[in-house]
């Protein structure tokens, strides 16, 4: 291509095509000479031609494909770039006639790509032609080499067998030598060459005489002049002579070594065109690939959008639809559609509006949108959304309209709707005892806000259109501050603030102030919005009910020191009077009659009825208070119902009833308060020996509950059930209501027949609620009863598997001292002294006595006593103090102390254990448990000295 003349054949048939290729070829800066040719016999004339550049050709032509033009211009011998220009023939024709052997494919409509393949082809071509000079170089050279080499004459020397130059038979030589090779006759190889060279040769001329064949060999070495490349030739030349011919063989290496860097050249050439090709190829895949998706993505667009596409010719008023467009307008689709027929679809009212926007976009070139409605053939009305371009000629004269049509009929509605709700939201905003209120962020103004703030605030809402912030100069002073303080980002997540304002008559007022972001399309937060509510009457409802509160915490205060005051007054003689009379019946003071004993055993039983009646009034208050705290661990089912079981067992015995023990074989370890659950069933237990006759029978029943009717191996177990069925009097059933209430019994007859407080029962429903479970009961009189407790199962965790709870045991008898431990006893009141002195001294231990806390601390500190039995209620100085020195000092810190207290109540043991007590014990106190806690401390200490 010369001054950027293109000169190529073209093999077209459609003249229009052949104008709209040399078209866009002059509009790339071509200056264009070619030949438009249609047949086979054409191009083969052409091709004599030797001066064109390349050859386009389309793919299809009458009787004549591309493929056929390929074979005629390879036969021809010539050199030239083949581009193929066509329509869509498809992928696999395309990468067929490329692999045929063209250069390039481009599609008829995307002659975008030709000017550059042209150019690039040629390039390329320019690159083939350097090749083919290149080896017709290095042929004349290896010819020129080959001419030089048949011209000059060998030098050549005669040689003896040892190695001795006998004549020099070249006259004029011109391989280079280390001397003077026409005089070396009579010389020694050894003389003339290398002493390497010379041994190869002595070597090689040996095996010429040896063998009679030519011997060729190539060597070199380096003299004064330069490097010496030779190819010795030696043959026999008689029995003692050889023949050896040199020739200088530089010209012909380097000519070997210039061809081969012409090789490597060409290979790399041909390297670089294959991957040319290839890149050429995959980037048409690749761009043919990006227009299908690119066509894919839009047609999925506009379906998954339900917009419909249509063009509508301005010549003939023809229109084309797709099938959405027939979906929109309710038409069958494939009927043919014009212009007139839609214009017909339109809404009468929208017709001359249409009209004019064609008028004016024909007009002004420049694009519609606009909305209109339509009528479809069932009569239904449509609003449709609508953008239209003109597309015009070469010349500029429009051709047809192309357009998209949107269905907007449900988004007219929802706007129609939205303002119908904006509507009523302001009548419902307005009607509302609160003010509710909309701020922009962006210039923080009030969009709304209602006319409560008028009734509320007292102020006119026109201050809050002249000053935003005009709502927070009424704030309370105390309040404003913290209100001003508060991050926006509170009140874009969850903004919920109580305050105070002061009215414009002075009225102080609460407020309730609750707010919330409203975000836009993107999710950014343009606006909020709050609804401000009076709360005044609620405060003071709420002032009432802290004050309600404030008074029944101080009753229960009241009611709690009052049980305590009232467990000590009665524990404190019943101490004296319990132990006195276990003193008595253990003839400590003497033996006694069997009436007295009678007498003493009456005593004692009434002194526990007591007892336990302080007990249960002291467990239900605790419970109505929320002090009793369960010591959850986790238990087995079975060793509790057995001890709960031993606990009546005497009291059956004595009235002949039967015992009875069912457990499921399936029972799990239930999460609880193994002493609280023990006293449930103990409770249950007693009452149904108390009013079961003799000879009855009472059965303890337990079963798991599954979370299936029909249990089995794999159902899980959700419960437990304990039953404690008798054969008892049975229970009325209008009584049954009353069981669990406090204090009542259903009977007053059965009062005086059975002692009983009336707080068995209902400690039961409390404890067993306590632990999440409920009581029943089912009863028939003179029949029996049957009360069940049922238990959920529950998981314990680490934090709620406490260490197991000692079980029921029996009352060991207390060992007898070895020697006399002395016992220091601090107590005020004179009877609880005088019975456990004359207990403590019958059972071998020496006692000193203490009557208050200053007397203990120094009775404590001269004595020296191995175990301190300490009261906490004292004159002057109490029993907790007293502890907390006698721990402070060496001597007492590790001496074994017992409090001994007739306060009951929970938190009086924790009181006592972190004073320093080692053991708690409550008045009255048994006094064989005592001598069984003393020497326990007693043998513990003697094990730690």
């Amino acid at each position: 291509m010369m001054n950027n003349v293109l000169k190529f054949i073209l093999i077209e048939d459609s003249d229009d095509d052949a104008m709209l290729l040399t078209r866009a070829l002059k509009r790339e800066g071509f200056e264009l000479d070619y030949q438009q040719i249609q047949t086979a016999e054409a191009l083969r004339q052409a091709l004599q031609d030797s001066s064109w550049d390349l050859i386009i050709s389309d793919y299809h032509l009458p009787g004549f494909e591309a493929p056929e033009a390929l074979q005629i211009l390879k036969e021809s011998d010539v050199d030239l770039p083949f581009i193929v220009v066509s329509g869509t023939i498809g992928e696999k024709t395309a990468v067929g006639i490329v692999k045929a052997g063209a250069n390039d494919y481009i599609m008829k409509g995307n002659l975008t790509r030709l000017a550059e393949a042209i150019r690039r082809e040629i390039r390329e071509g320019q690159i083939r032609v350097e090749r083919r000079k290149s080896e017709q170089a290095l042929w004349k050279s290896e010819a020129r080499n080959r001419a030089i080499l048949a011209a000059i004459p060998d030098l050549m020397f005669r040689v003896k067998p040892d190695g001795m130059y006998r004549a020099v038979v070249s006259n004029e030589p011109t391989v280079k030598q280390p001397a003077d090779p026409l005089n070396r006759q009579g010389q020694t190889l050894e003389a003339v060459l290398p002493e390497h060279l010379a041994q190869q040769t002595r070597r090689v001329i040996q095996q010429a005489l040896d063998t009679g064949e030519l011997q060729v060999f190539e060597q070199s070495f380096t003299i004064e002049s330069g490097l010496v490349e030779e190819e010795v030739r030696v043959i026999k030349n008689g029995p003692e002579e050889v023949l050896l011919m040199v020739r200088d063989i530089r010209d012909r290496q380097a000519a070997l070594r210039e061809r081969q860097r012409s090789q490597e050249h060409l290979h790399r050439l041909n390297q670089k065109l294959e991957e040319t090709i290839n890149q050429r190829t995959q980037e048409l895949r690749k761009r043919e690939a990006q227009l299908q998706e690119l066509s894919n993505r839009l047609t999925m667009a506009l379906e998954s959008a339900s917009i419909g596409c249509w063009e509508a010719n301005l010549r003939d008023g023809s229109c084309i639809w797709d099938q959405r467009m027939y979906e929109i307008y309710g038409i069958q689709p494939g009927t043919l559609v014009d212009y007139a027929m839609w214009l017909q679809s339109v809404h009468p009212d929208d017709r001359p509006m249409l009209e004019r926007e064609t008028q004016l976009m024909l007009e002004k070139d420049e694009d519609s949108h606009l909305e209109f409605r339509i009528c479809l053939p069932d009569g239904t009305v449509r609003t449709l959304k609508s953008s239209a371009r003109v597309r015009r000629d070469e010349a500029g004269e429009p051709l047809s309209l192309v357009g998209i049509n949107l269905d907007i009929t449900d988004r007219k509605r929802s706007e129609l709707a939205l303002k119908e709700s904006e509507e009523k939201f302001r009548q419902l905003a307005e009607a509302i005892d609160a003010v509710f209120w909309i701020v922009d962020l962006m210039s923080g103004s009030h969009v709304y806000v209602s006319p409560a703030y008028e009734r509320i605030w007292g102020y006119p809402i026109e201050e809050l259109h002249e000053n935003p912030n005009a709502w927070l100069e009424h704030l309370h002073p105390e309040d404003r501050p913290r209100i001003e303080a508060t991050p926006a980002e509170e009140i874009f997540e969850e903004y919920n603030e109580e305050y105070r304002i002061i009215r414009s008559d002075g009225e102080v007022r609460w407020i309730r102030d609750r707010a919330f972001a409203i975000k836009n399309e993107q999710g950014q937060v343009y606006r909020v919005a709050g609804i401000a509510e009076d709360i005044s009457d609620r405060k003071q409802t709420e002032a009432q009910l802290q004050q309600s509160n404030e008074q029944l915490l101080r009753a229960t205060r009241l009611k709690d020191e009052f049980l305590a005051s009232m467990s000590h007054e009665l524990r404190t003689p019943l101490n004296a009077i319990l132990g006195m009379t276990e003193a008595l019946q253990e003839d400590v003071f003497g033996s006694v009659s069997d009436s007295q004993r009678q007498a003493l055993q009456t005593i004692d039983s009434s002194g526990g009825h007591l007892l336990a009646l302080i007990n249960d009034i002291l467990d239900v208050a605790k419970i109505e208070s929320g002090q009793v705290e369960l010591n959850l661990s986790a238990t087995a089912i079975a060793p509790l119902c057995e001890a709960s079981l031993k606990f009546i067992k005497q009291q059956a015995v004595n009235k002949k009833i039967e015992l009875q023990l069912d457990l499921s074989p399936t029972l799990p370890d239930l999460l609880l308060d193994e002493r609280r659950m023990r006293q449930v069933l103990i409770n249950l237990l007693n009452n149904a020996v108390k009013f079961t006759p003799e000879g009855g029978r009472i059965c303890l029943k337990v079963e798991a509950l599954f979370a299936e009717e029909a249990p089995s191996e794999t159902a899980p177990i959700t419960g437990v059930r304990w039953s404690v069925e008798d054969t008892g009097i049975g229970i009325a059933p209008e009584n049954l209501p009353k069981l669990f209430q406090p204090f009542i019994q259903i009977d007053s007859a059965l009062n005086r027949q059975f002692e009983g407080t009336g707080l068995g029962l209902s400690l039961v429903k409390r404890l067993v609620e306590l632990h999440g479970g409920e009581v029943g009961v089912s009863s028939q009189l003179g029949v029996g009863s049957c009360f069940t407790v049922m238990l959920p199962v529950t998981t314990p965790s680490r934090s709620q598997v406490l260490s197991p709870s000692p079980g029921l045991q029996d009352v060991e008898p207390e060992p007898e001292p070895q020697s006399s431990p002395l016992i220091l006893l601090a107590e005020d009141n004179l009877a609880n002294i005088q019975t456990l002195s004359s207990y403590l001294t019958a059972k071998g231990y020496e006692l000193i006595l203490a009557k208050d806390g200053v007397e203990a601390i120094d009775q404590a500190q001269e004595q020296q006593p191995d175990l301190i039995l300490m009261d906490i209620q004292m004159p002057g100085m109490d029993g907790l103090e007293a502890m907390e020195r006698i721990r402070q000092e060496p001597w007492g810190a590790d001496v074994p102390i017992i409090a001994l207290t007739a306060l009951a109540m929970e938190s009086d043991q924790q009181r006592c254990l972190q004073a320093g007590a080692d053991d708690y014990l409550s008045k009255p106190v048994k006094l064989k448990h005592l001598v069984t806690r003393i020497e326990e401390l007693l043998n513990r200490s003697s094990i730690q000295v």
